[in-house]
């Protein structure tokens, strides 16, 4: 017993400690002596956008040496690269199975803009400009292919691009997907296709996308069968000074209307000519049409794939890295390293392709098209140009993130504004210590000053976790804190256990040292059970959980172990202390 002053005093700073460090100081504007790091939050608190993205598996399941485990563990490391690339946020990025199919999913939380004087209208703005160039980055996580410039289109070469709109129409009417994530996938897979979003009259609508002779379809309205269109029309000025009409680019349109309203607009009609002409307002009712659009160029590639005498193509299986470097006038460049297969061919394509060019495709976008100066034996190539430190390394980065075994394509989006994350934090904080107080009330009313004591220890425990949760960079949701609040329940339970095998051991005439040492003592075999298996549900729930539950079990788990740790030594010292104290009021002290 002689130890306890000790003991004590170690609980006194771990609190104080503890409470010093949790506090958001940044957040209140204070500084500190000590290095504080922030609270991370999940995307429901912090606010951000959930991008669910499936992994097309087909292509790769053909070949012999399929792993799929190899290629999702692989997709996820460099969609991870493309997003931390972005620089200020800190993503969330796993894998998830839904029956048969693979998915990434990707959370990237809004930015705080902590010290910066801006409108909440320029922060959505900034905000929503940062997750449109997410998308587009990690939209380029798909194949890598070289190219080289056809040099004649066979009716083969126009035929495809009807079978590609005609093919693309099916997947729209199968309605497996959203229409813009079919659009995606096609613009990913294919050049010279287009999608476009769009709210407007039936006049405000791309040529392209003309919804006349249909303007009474009932919506949802999707194309039966693919359009002859043309888009770009238009007049230029010919030699003899007078406007020539111009043809735009044929092609082939697939629409879908997915809600016509009808809105009072006016508008300025003349009357009259002349002198006598006015200008009035009328009011009309105006029918404006929610529409998407994919436009598919009847226009081929202009690219083929770069192949060998004997039908090699070169990709993404050949080449090992890019990387930057500086030439001997230190200019940036980009460095080409292929493996020895891929330099063979590299070496073919270079030899017949002296002084074109041979272009560098990542998700069916064009990187670049460099012109072949020398022939290329050794499997080393070097891309020059007008770049810069930075341009160089993102064409690097782009090229590397190429170098993947199957494609993916975005299916989902989900959006949570910040206020509504800020909101459901301050409630979810509010619940926990109204539930808290009423608890430390329950435990006083039953237990008097022991129960005080288990809530001063249930206090401790809160400021441990949060310390803990803090130091470690634990991202916490509103499942995690979920899984915090019910750990605490299984803090008290322990304390009940102990408080009411105490008071057999009172009523027997046992003095309260020895009494509680008992109580705690006889406790501990049932206390150990109900954690284990407590802790055991939080495990399996980590382990197999998607990620919501994975917060949950993680934060259970964490929370049961501290639990144990607080129930044994903070509140057995309190109880101890205080015990040896009122060892003539134990009326007052534990209710007996």
């Amino acid at each position: 017993m002689k130890w306890l002053g000790f003991r004590l005093a170690i609980i006194v700073l771990l609190a104080v400690f503890s409470a010093a460090y949790i506090l958001p100081w940044k957040t209140i504007g204070m500084s500190t002596p000590f290095p504080v790091t922030e609270y991370k939050l999940g995307l429901d608190l912090h606010g951000g956008v959930e991008l669910d993205y499936k992994i097309d598996l087909e292509d790769a399941k053909k070949k012999a040496d399929f792993q799929s485990n190899d290629i999702i563990e692989g997709l996820k490391s460099i969609v991870e690269k493309r997003v931390n690339s972005l620089g200020t946020a800190e993503p969330t990025i796993q894998t998830a199975t839904y029956g048969n199919e693979e998915h990434i999913i990707v959370q990237i939380p809004t930015q705080n803009f902590d010290g910066e004087t801006m409108t909440e209208e320029e922060k959505k703005a900034k905000n929503d400009e940062y997750i449109a160039k997410a998308k587009e980055t990690i939209g380029k996580v798909v194949r890598l292919e070289f190219k080289e410039q056809k040099t004649t289109v066979t009716d083969a070469d126009k035929q495809e691009r009807t079978d590609i709109a005609t093919k693309l129409l099916a997947e729209v009417q199968s309605v497996t997907y959203s229409f813009a994530t079919i659009a995606n996938k096609y613009k990913d897979q294919y050049e010279n296709i287009e999608y476009r979003l769009g709210s407007g009259e039936l006049s405000e609508v791309p040529v392209e996308f003309s919804f006349t002779g249909i303007e009474n379809v009932v919506t949802p309205y999707t194309s039966p069968k693919i359009m002859e269109t043309q888009k770009g029309e238009g007049y230029t000025l010919g030699t003899d000074n007078n406007l020539v009409k111009t043809e735009g680019e044929k092609g082939y349109s697939v629409i879908r209307i997915n809600s016509v309203t009808s809105v009072e607009k006016e508008r300025e009609v003349k009357t009259g000519t002349g002198t006598s002409e006015v200008t009035k307002t009328e009011k009309y009712t105006a029918k404006i049409f929610d529409y998407e659009g994919i436009f598919v160029s009847q226009k081929p590639s202009e690219w083929t794939p770069a192949k060998t005498a004997d039908g090699k193509v070169l990709d993404e299986r050949y080449l090992t890295k890019a990387s930057v470097s500086f030439s001997q006038g230190f200019a940036p460049q980009v460095d080409l390293l292929f493996n020895a297969d891929g330099g063979k061919i590299f070496a073919e394509l270079t030899k017949r392709l002296l002084s074109q060019q041979i272009a560098i495709f990542v998700g069916g976008q064009l990187l670049t098209a460099p012109t072949v100066q020398s022939v290329i034996p050794d499997g080393r190539a070097v891309i020059t140009g007008n770049y810069t430190a930075e341009s160089a390394k993102q064409l690097a980065t782009d090229i590397n993130t190429g170098i993947v075994p199957a494609p993916i394509y975005l299916t989902s989006e989900r959006t949570i504004d910040a206020k509504i994350g800020a909101d459901s934090l301050k409630v979810i904080i509010n619940a926990g210590l109204i539930g808290l107080l009423l608890i430390i009330i329950f435990l006083v009313l039953i237990y008097r000053v022991s129960g005080l004591m288990a809530g001063i220890a249930l206090i401790i425990y809160g400021l441990l976790l949060l310390a803990i949760v803090k130091s470690f960079g634990i991202v916490l949701t509103l499942a995690s804190i979920a899984g915090i609040i019910l750990s605490i329940g299984l803090a008290i339970d322990a304390n009940i256990l102990i408080f009411e095998r105490t008071k057999e051991e009172l009523r027997k005439g046992v003095e309260v040292e020895k009494a509680i040492i008992v109580g705690f003592g006889k406790s501990w075999s049932a206390i150990w059970d109900s954690h284990i298996t407590s802790f055991t549900s939080a495990v399996v729930l980590y382990i197999f959980g998607i990620s919501l539950i994975k917060g949950f079990g993680l934060m259970l788990g964490l929370g049961i172990l501290l639990s144990l740790f607080t129930a044994m030594w903070v509140s057995r010292i309190l109880i101890l202390v205080v015990g040896n104290k009122m060892r003539k009021k134990t009326k007052y002290f534990i209710g007996v």
